[in-house]
């Protein structure tokens, strides 16, 4: 006489999998609902892309200005200068900068320029990682940015860039 069905190891085999499925798939929407909090998604993607064609025009009006900037940034102080497309009449920059991976750690920062023509700030001491750094003025009529490792003990050039707009 054979076992009894719920004595056998192939039906608790074959039950169990899919319960298996249904645990781990029930602890990761758990765990992504509520220690996630992810900001991947935009709900208007039309509305952002025009965004992202503004910002591309910026980039393009820096680049027919020909504005750059060398920057140093280390111990707590960020340095940066126009190295060309110099306008005659300096007037404060607004400088952001992105963590790559970290969104709690971006900061901005208003300069405002010195008798020497040099733009000078604090930063956070800690400023090591990966950081992109945006620079445009107070209107917002062009807009300069770029990706470096962070930090910068030597002059960096600083140019507009159209990739990470």
């Amino acid at each position: 006489m054979e076992k009894p069905w719920y004595k056998q190891f192939w039906p608790w085999f074959l039950i169990g999998v899919p319960f298996i499925v249904i645990v781990v798939c029930t602890t990761i929407i758990f765990i992504s609902n509520y220690l996630g909090g992810f900001n991947m998604v935009v709900d208007d993607y039309y509305k952002r892309g025009k965004a992202i064609n503004a910002v591309v025009h910026r980039v393009k009006k820096a680049r027919e200005l020909g504005i750059t900037f060398g920057f140093t940034a280390h111990d707590g102080q960020f340095v940066v200068r126009y190295t060309g497309g110099q306008p005659k009449e300096l007037t404060a920059i607004k400088v952001s900068f992105y963590h790559a991976t970290i969104a709690t750690k971006d900061f901005q920062r208003l300069v405002p320029v010195n008798a020497d023509g040099i733009y000078r700030t604090d930063i956070p001491k800690d400023i090591s990682g990966k950081w992109t750094i945006t620079i445009e003025p107070f209107d917002e009529s062009w807009k300069v940015s770029e990706q470096f490792m962070l930090p910068k003990t030597d002059e960096t050039a600083l140019e507009p860039k159209l990739y990470g707009v």
